[in-house]
């Protein structure tokens, strides 16, 4: 990691030894999603993830510019890390721990997207980022095929209308035994969301049959200490069959009106928002103030407004003429798990 001055390094350093106090401080839970009380029963999310904790304990303080030749231990899971984002292409096998110059470019970039300080290494600043619970859906810089698995993420790169129709349906999950009041989270989602539209209807009817679908899994493969939801397209041949929303249930979800177990819920109706603009075609944003922005940031723990620049997207990609049909397809490699562990430090979401 490429530091600037030893009072930086002082500052990261205090970060990390946070980190893992959090992280000692709070166990792991096996419990599945469970529901009582009409509403979601706390899991004591994991705020630390060992993997993580492991990355930065390894990847060591330097006090020179970053060199294209030089090795840092560890660094290899951050590799893992802006490649599944789409920062960083693909090994084709493992990555290495030299800070070379692709790596140094995805670490600019991604500096850039977020408005960060450009300076192309792992400042405090990044760090601090790249731990924040996030949305598993890449932000940039992935191609697309149908040819394996008929799966994808939402189109990244610019906006896509997947479904032609504007009337469209949504369901739940029978088997995440969603109660009534979260089943509302997302009506009232949906609703916000037509709203926006004129000429979009988003109908309730049975989940095998509707266009896009709602659940709640266990998202246990590597993912689960930084990711608390993703959505994924189904499709045949160049045609859209439906939209999924994939959120972690061993998270502490919070509904309206509350504060969550512990104070460390994550606020389910941003989520529910957040998802939906996948399905309906907006991609991630880094406008802080969007609900498609990725990350949860602890100064702003609730967005279910949508703001200036979400109103335009969704107006452009629902305007006449503009299709998700059509166009050519990429290569497509559908990550299903990430490879890693990120630990977050606790967000306070009241």
């Amino acid at each position: 990691m490429m530091m600037k001055s030893s009072y930086s390094s002082y500052l990261s350093i205090l970060f990390l030894f946070f980190l893992l106090l959090v992280d000692k401080s709070l166990s792991k839970s096996g419990a599945r999603f469970s529901l009582t009380r009409a509403v979601f029963m706390p899991h004591h999310p994991v705020i630390g993830g060992s993997q993580w904790d492991q990355t930065v304990e390894t990847v060591e303080q330097q006090e020179s510019a970053p060199q294209p030749t030089k090795q840092i231990k560890g660094l290899s899971k951050i590799k893992d890390y802006f490649s599944n984002f789409g920062y960083l292409p693909s090994s084709g096998g493992t990555f290495n721990d030299d800070l070379d110059q692709a790596t140094v470019s995805a670490i600019t970039t991604y500096q850039r997207f977020f408005n960060l300080k450009i300076t192309g290494d792992l400042t405090n600043e990044t760090l601090q980022q790249i731990s924040l619970p996030r949305c598993g859906v890449p932000d940039m810089n992935f191609d697309y095929d149908v040819s394996k698995d008929n799966v994808s993420w939402p189109m990244s790169r610019y906006h896509r209308r997947w479904f032609p129709d504007r009337n469209l349906t949504y369901g739940f999950s029978p088997a995440s035994k969603i109660p009534s009041n979260a089943t509302k989270v997302f009506r009232d989602a949906f609703a916000r969301w037509a709203g926006s539209v004129p000429g979009l209807n988003l109908t309730e009817m049975n989940y095998n049959s509707a266009d896009l679908k709602v659940g709640f899994y266990n998202l246990d493969e590597g993912v689960e200490d930084v990711v608390w939801g993703e959505s994924i397209i189904r499709l045949n041949a160049s045609n859209v069959v439906s939209g999924e929303i994939r959120l972690d249930a061993t998270k502490d979800w919070k509904l309206p009106g509350e504060k969550g177990e512990n104070g460390t819920a994550l606020d389910l109706e941003s989520a529910a928002m957040h998802h939906i603009g996948h399905l309906l075609g907006l991609d991630h944003s880094n406008d802080e103030e969007s609900v498609m922005y990725p990350y949860v940031l602890p100064s702003r723990r609730q967005k279910v407004k949508l703001s200036s620049s979400d109103k335009e997207n969704i107006r452009l990609v629902y305007s006449k003429g503009h299709s998700g049909n059509g166009g050519s397809w990429g290569v497509v490699r559908i990550v299903t798990t990430l490879a890693l562990g990120f630990a977050y430090y606790a967000v306070v979401l009241a």
